[in-house]
């Protein structure tokens, strides 16, 4: 598991217009929660933060953190929750929480899947994938970067359940063992409306219909425009 080192500082004054002052100076609010100590509240460098979450651990990366001058010894976090911009995604908060390194932790550990199942290749189906990280729980060192899942001889119309996924030792799933990770389903076919078969009856009524509404109808006079008056007698 990968480590980095942030820096953090102490923030003394609160209020929402403090706290955007200091998002405008590229900073970050931020709390460290941890068992038998009082939250921290404090402030870290936007772009020091960002770096220490893209590695390859991702939201799991374990922070070796200094508050202050550094006259404090420094606290191993993990990122407990963050807020984002609901526009823009930066980083708006950040929750840590302190970690004991001889005492295990959960963690969301992304799933990647490997080939391509032969419920795809052989009978045209559709893959589907349901979940995209399990729930873990081990050690803070030994979590892992991601899981592989193996769909490569999943067939059409089978899944692949949490309790199919294989983990390295001593990691131990929590995420619920009957959750579908995967399937391969057959394509939904749109069905053309079949208009439905004349019986002979049917096409007798409709031959009398037109005969029948024209019975009684007054002729129509011949030609065009009005019809000629009648000659008046001598």
């Amino acid at each position: 598991m990968e480590r980095v080192s942030l820096e953090a500082k102490v923030r003394t004054r609160t209020g929402t217009g403090e706290v955007r002052k200091l998002r405008r100076t590229g900073q970050v609010p931020a709390v460290v929660y941890g068992r038998g100590i009082d939250p921290a509240v404090v402030v870290v460098d936007a772009k020091a933060l960002r770096g220490a979450l893209h590695t390859t651990a991702g939201m799991n990366v374990l922070i070796d953190m200094t508050i202050g001058d550094g006259a404090q010894a420094a606290r191993t976090v993990m990122v407990k929750d963050v807020q984002r911009d609901i526009f823009r995604r930066d980083i708006i908060h950040v929750d840590f929480t302190t970690v004991n390194l001889t005492e295990t932790v959960e963690a969301h550990v992304p799933i990647v899947f490997k080939g391509t199942p032969k419920g795809v290749t052989e009978d045209g189906g559709i893959f589907e994938a349901h979940l995209r990280e399990v729930v873990v729980e081990c050690l803070p060192m030994q979590i892992p970067e991601h899981i592989d899942v193996d769909v490569s001889e999943l067939p059409l119309g089978k899944s692949i359940h949490v309790s199919d996924v294989i983990l390295p030792a001593d990691v131990t799933l929590v995420s619920e063992l009957e959750e579908v990770v995967a399937t391969v389903v057959a394509p939904r076919v749109v069905e053309e409306a079949v208009p439905a078969p004349v019986t002979p009856e049917a096409a007798a009524a409709a031959a009398v219909a037109p005969a029948e509404a024209g019975e009684g109808a007054e002729p129509k006079p011949e030609g065009k425009g009005k019809p000629a008056e009648a000659e008046k007698k001598e």
